[in-house]
C-alpha cells in the first residue's frame, strides 16, 4: 500500500492559514456574470466587456459582452428578477500562491448577474401590451382567457355555467324552462366537493339549523309547527285527557290523535310551566295528526262532493289544519277521471313526514331526550323497527346511546336512548352530528 500523502504535500506546501488582505474599493466592479445560453466567452468568439453605471441611483449597473459577430450579451442589476431582498452575496476571491495571501473583493451589486443575448439591430424596448376591453365584452374576453390559459376543471366549471342558464329570447313556455333545467342539470359536471356540498345543503329533512349549538334552535318549535296550522291545532281537546281516563280512551278508541302513542306521553303535559305545557301539547296534536295521516291507506287522500270539510271530518282534525298538511306534503292530482279533489304523496315527502313526526316526538320530551320505551312504542304505531327509527335519527343529526335494562323478572332488554345535541366537553354544531355523506368506489 502506498504511504498517505501528507497534508502539507496535497495542499502544495500552503500554510494552515492564509492572510487575508483587504481590497481597494475604488472604482466599478468586479462583476460576476452567467450565460443561460450557454455561451463560452473564452472559446473561439472573444468579449469587449464593457459596464455602465446609473447617474442617478446607486449600485445599479448594465454591462456589455461585445462580440464580433451579431450578437452581444447584457445584464443589468436593475431586472425585475433581482427586485427581491438578497438572500446571500457574493463575492469573488484572488489567492496569490506565492505570497500565501488571499484577496477577497464583493461582487459589484452584490449578485451574479444573467447576460442575455442581444440581436445587432432589433429593438427589445417593453411594448405596450394593454388591451382595450369593449363594453359588454369582458366576459367574452374571460372566456378566451380560460379556454387559452385554465385549468381543465376551470374550463369545466365555466361550460357548465354557460349551459345552466336560461335567457329569456330562447324560452317560449314553461315546459321549455323546465326542459332547459333537466338538460343542464343532467349535463353539468359537479366535482366531489361540489356534489357533497349541494346534497348536504338540500337534505330531505324538516326544517333546520347546521349551525345551532342548542336544542332548541337546531330544531325550531315555530318552524315544525308551522304557522299556517299553530293557531288551529286542537289543544283544548288534548288537555282534559291528562286528568281523566274515561275521555282518554275515548280519543284512544275514535283515533283522534293516533293509535295511542300521543297519548301514552299525556304526562310531560304535568308541567307547572304554563307556556312549556302549552307548546308540547301543539307538538303532541300535530304529531298525532301526522302519524295518522303517515299510514298506507292515507297516500291518496280524496275531497268528494263534501269537499276538504268531510275529508277533514274523516281525518278527525280542523279543515285549516288539513289544509295547511295538505300544502306541506300533498300533491294535488288534476286528472280529470275522479270527481272532486285527489291529493297524492309522494316517497320523498312521505319520507319527509316520517323526519318531522319523529323530531316532534323527540321535541316534546324533556330535554329533548327520548328514553328505549318511547321508542318501542313509536316504532310499534309506525309499523317499523325501533333499530329503523335509532336509523332515521341518525340522518336528523341526533344522537343514540345503547341502553340495557332489567324487568322485575331477571329478563334483559336492549334498547337505545336517542339524544338532540347532547352535552359536550368541546361545543358542537348540528351539522358535525349529521353522518358523512357516502360515496362510490372510484371507477378503475
Amino acid at each position: 500500500m502506498p504511504p498517505k500523502r501528507k497534508a502539507d504535500d496535497a495542499l502544495g506546501g500552503l500554510p494552515a492559514r492564509l492572510a487575508q488582505e483587504p481590497a481597494s474599493t475604488t472604482g466599478t466592479g468586479p462583476f460576476m456574470v452567467y450565460f443561460p445560453s450557454r455561451f463560452d466567452p473564452s472559446g473561439d468568439i472573444a468579449c469587449e466587456w464593457e459596464s455602465y453605471a446609473h447617474t442617478a441611483r446607486k449600485n445599479q449597473y448594465v454591462v456589455v459582452g461585445k462580440t464580433t459577430q451579431l450578437v452581444d450579451f447584457v445584464g443589468s442589476t436593475s431586472n425585475a428578477e433581482y427586485s427581491t431582498a438578497l438572500p446571500c452575496r457574493y463575492a469573488l476571491g484572488l489567492f496569490n500562491r506565492k505570497a500565501g495571501k488571499l484577496q477577497v473583493m464583493p461582487a459589484e451589486g452584490g449578485r451574479v448577474l444573467r447576460l442575455e443575448p442581444r440581436v445587432h439591430g432589433q429593438s427589445y424596448e417593453a411594448r405596450d401590451t394593454a388591451t382595450v376591453i369593449e363594453a359588454g365584452g369582458l366576459k367574452e374576453a374571460n372566456m378566451r382567457l380560460v379556454e387559452e390559459f385554465g385549468s381543465q376543471r376551470r374550463k369545466r366549471q365555466l361550460k357548465a355555467r354557460e349551459a345552466g342558464k336560461v335567457e329569456a329570447r330562447h324560452v317560449s313556455a314553461g315546459q321549455a324552462v323546465l326542459g332547459m333545467l333537466a338538460s343542464a342539470g343532467q349535463s353539468a359536471p359537479e366535482t366531489k366537493d361540489e356534489l357533497i356540498k349541494s346534497t348536504l345543503a338540500h337534505r330531505n329533512i324538516p326544517p333546520h339549523h347546521p349551525e345551532a349549538t342548542t336544542a332548541s334552535e337546531a330544531y325550531r318549535n315555530e318552524e315544525l309547527v308551522p304557522l299556517a296550522v299553530r293557531d288551529a291545532l286542537e289543544v283544548t281537546k288534548l288537555f282534559p285527557a291528562e286528568n281523566k281516563p274515561e275521555y282518554r280512551a275515548t280519543l284512544r278508541s275514535i283515533g283522534t290523535f293516533g293509535a295511542g302513542y300521543v297519548l301514552s306521553r299525556l304526562s310531560l303535559l304535568s308541567t307547572p310551566d304554563k307556556e312549556v305545557r302549552e307548546e308540547r301539547c301543539r307538538l303532541l296534536v300535530l304529531l298525532g295528526h301526522l302519524l295518522k295521516l303517515q299510514l298506507p291507506q292515507n297516500g291518496s287522500l280524496r275531497a268528494g262532493e263534501g269537499g276538504k270539510e268531510a275529508l277533514a271530518q274523516k281525518l278527525k282534525m280542523a279543515p285549516s289544519v288539513l289544509d295547511g298538511l295538505l300544502d306541506l306534503f300533498y300533491l294535488e292530482d288534476s286528472s280529470p277521471d275522479f270527481e272532486g279533489r285527489k291529493y297524492l304523496i309522494t316517497k320523498e315527502k312521505r319520507n319527509l313526514m316520517l323526519g318531522w313526526i319523529l323530531m316532534l316526538a323527540l321535541k316534546a320530551e324533556a330535554q329533548c331526550c327520548l328514553e328505549p320505551d318511547s321508542l318501542q312504542e313509536l316504532a310499534a304505531e309506525l309499523k317499523v323497527r325501533p333499530l329503523e327509527l335509532v336509523q332515521r335519527y341518525r340522518e336528523l343529526g341526533c344522537f343514540d346511546v345503547a341502553v340495557t335494562s332489567t324487568s322485575p323478572e331477571g329478563a334483559k332488554t336492549r334498547g337505545h336512548r336517542v339524544i338532540l345535541m347532547p352535552p359536550s366537553a368541546e361545543e358542537k354544531t348540528l351539522g358535525d352530528y349529521f353522518p358523512n355523506l357516502k360515496l362510490g368506489a372510484k371507477r378503475r
